[in-house]
């Protein structure tokens, strides 16, 4: 039996700035909520305003602690990418507009080679900048990160 390559698997590169930044503002949104949905309780006069302050205030204290999580990871796959990394040039052979009714963003097929290595082809759908107008040039090629053991990759922006 024959080793397949294992599938290729994007990171979404992240700093630990910005993860730090994104684990604040959840921080400061969950105690903004656990005040606001305590004094809202408090003030109540009827048990429906209670349970509906206590059920939004949940939701949104879930979305919160979601949110740092994610950063957090996101920061350490960055992190473990671009310690096994190289730098690679990923070349766009095909490019589709999405247009969902609420954002907008290009679909790319990218075909990525990995400096001695087996290429392999993966998607990205972005609406970063530097995607938008390589998917509107000709001929474009995007700067990527891939760990060609693992076949991990990030496209950097």
């Amino acid at each position: 039996m024959v080793d397949s390559p294992p599938n290729p698997t994007q990171v979404r590169l992240t700093s630990p700035r910005s993860a730090r930044v994104q684990k604040t503002l959840a921080a400061v949104v969950a105690v903004a909520v656990l005040v606001g949905g305590t004094i809202t309780v408090a003030r109540s006069d009827t048990w429906w305003e209670v349970a509906l302050w206590v059920a939004a205030s949940l939701l949104v204290l879930f979305i919160a602690v979601s949110i740092g999580a994610s950063a957090a990871e996101d920061a350490r796959a960055s992190a473990a990418l671009r310690a096994t990394a190289v730098p690679s040039r990923a070349a766009v052979v095909g490019a589709e507009y999405i247009d969902d009714g609420e954002t907008t963003a290009y679909l790319l097929t990218l075909w990525i080679t990995p400096p001695g290595g087996t290429g392999f082809q993966v998607q990205h759908r972005c609406d970063d900048l530097t995607c938008v107008t390589a998917a509107q040039r000709p001929d474009p090629v995007l700067d990527v990160l891939v760990d060609p053991e693992v076949r991990t990759w990030a496209v950097v922006h």
